[in-house]
């Protein structure tokens, strides 16, 4: 793999933000835990959190972008994973039972009467809100750390672009 200088993934930056953002939401008092709140620190995790330096590198084969970064992640946890052929990287099986319910909590969360189908930052920013406070899937799974949050922090930093479908 070629040295690109070590300068860190856009996506990876994304990720991070909002991962900071999730972070510092629910470390604030219950009673500031709004939408609003949420809104107002999407909204601001660039200037809130500066790009930090990251010394590796996204495997050569995914781009240096949130997409790159959420495809990796969507790898990592078997998304790729086909039972007959072995999909694209040669992996046999069924897919990590995580990357299964994210999807399944993904679906769900669209059907529900609140769901924003927008396609602006401040829509993808109410959907991953949904993904932290709904009834509707045991939304408890993305506020600590772990593979579901992983999963979430990638798919919210690229957007629905990149979201898992196999």
């Amino acid at each position: 793999m070629a040295d690109r200088g070590f300068s860190g993934s856009t996506g990876v930056t994304s990720a991070w933000r909002i991962d900071k953002v999730v972070d510092f939401f629910f470390g604030l008092p219950t009673s500031g835990q709004t939408s609003a709140k949420f809104a107002t620190l999407w909204s601001s995790r660039a200037a809130d959190w500066p790009e930090p330096e990251f010394w590796y590198e996204i495997p050569s084969d995914e781009g240096d972008t949130a997409a790159g970064w959420s495809s990796y992640i969507y790898r990592l946890h078997g998304s790729t994973r086909n039972t007959s052929s072995g999909g694209t990287y040669g992996i046999r099986g069924n897919p990590d039972a995580v990357i299964t319910q994210f999807r399944a909590d993904r679906t769900a969360l669209a059907a529900e009467s609140s769901h924003t189908n927008g396609t602006t930052d401040t829509d993808h920013g109410r959907r991953t809100y949904e993904f932290l406070v709904s009834a509707a899937i045991i939304s408890s799974n993305y506020r600590a750390g772990g593979q579901y949050r992983e999963l979430l922090v990638a798919w919210a930093a690229s957007g629905t672009s990149a979201a898992p479908s196999s």
